[in-house]
């Protein structure tokens, strides 16, 4: 854990502002300005919506003390907080941004999740009802996961549960017209190669969720994949509402790996992300987004 002033500085990359820390130590390589911090509040707001308006998925009808690790904007974490006034939140983030209105019975710290999640100033063994991990894969190295779920674990309390969710960002077609030249096929291989052969990240570990909590020995794991929809297509709004929270993704998610991973220009990035976010629009694509959750609880036994 380091100081707060320290984590939020930034430096300016192609016009875009990102934390210093996490660039210079290479850990969470995303933008944390104002386009991002509004993309970030319209994601947790879609999910929610499409999720029927569920902040978890395991039964947990009084939790005391909820732990989120990556809480971003922290709109997930105030709403449990709001919801549960006598339970202690905990939310954990590289880049630990400051919340309005901050409910006193929600705590923020600047964390990084590459390291153990043993700090006794942040963390207690033993003591979370349920732990929160959504959408940290950009900034989890690959051979840490393992390391990752044993530590949740550690976390929890007997029968405390954890659930996780993550994006597999190969945009798919339910009209299957989305072919392998397209701009958003493109934009996945790319972005899927400077991750996994540059920046040792796992870009498909959403699909292998479940197995992690199985293999870490959590009970009752369970989950889904639901197709998230991105278009006009879509009979509800919220299909039409992520074609701008998926577009400004597109630009965050691949701008700093593209340019400092694969030695593309900023430009050239734009060509494609620009080419991208012109498909989101096709309504006869009928795109979406598959994205992963998953929940397990710990043993009974401590």
């Amino acid at each position: 854990m380091s100081s707060v002033s320290e984590d939020l500085r930034t430096v300016n990359i192609h016009d875009r502002d990102f934390q210093k820390v996490s660039v210079d130590s290479r850990i969470y390589c995303v933008p944390v300005d104002e386009p991002e911090e509004e993309r970030l509040e319209a994601q947790h707001d879609l999910i929610t919506r499409f999720c029927g308006d569920r902040l978890f998925f395991p039964r947990i009808d009084n939790p005391r003390k909820v732990l989120e690790c990556g809480y971003g904007r922290g709109d997930w974490a105030v709403a449990v907080a709001e919801e549960f006034e006598d339970c202690e939140v905990t939310g954990i983030d590289i880049y630990p941004t400051l919340i309005a209105d901050q409910p006193d019975n929600l705590f923020l710290y600047g964390y990084n999740l590459n390291d153990r999640l043993n700090d006794p100033e942040v963390f207690q063994r033993n003591a979370y009802d349920l732990i929160h991990s959504r959408f940290v894969a950009p900034g989890l190295k690959t051979n840490r996961w393992t390391s990752y779920i044993r530590d949740m674990k550690s976390l929890l309390k007997p029968n405390g549960w954890v659930q996780m969710s993550e994006y597999y960002l190969n945009f798919q077609s339910e009209s299957g017209r989305l072919s392998d030249q397209s701009a958003l096929t493109r934009w996945w291989t790319a972005y899927s190669r400077a991750m996994e052969h540059y920046s040792n990240r796992n870009p498909r570990v959403a699909t292998s969720l479940q197995r992690y909590l199985t293999d870490g020995g959590f009970r009752d794991v369970g989950g889904w994949m639901f197709h998230f929809p991105v278009g006009g297509w879509d009979p509800a709004a919220i299909g039409r509402e992520n074609i701008q929270m998926f577009a400004e993704l597109l630009d965050s998610l691949a701008l700093w790996q593209l340019t400092e991973r694969l030695g593309w220009t900023a430009a050239q990035v734009q060509v494609l992300t620009n080419a991208a976010r012109a498909e989101l629009q096709d309504v006869s694509l009928k795109l979406y987004v598959p994205v992963y959750i998953a929940w397990g609880r710990r043993s009974s036994r401590a």
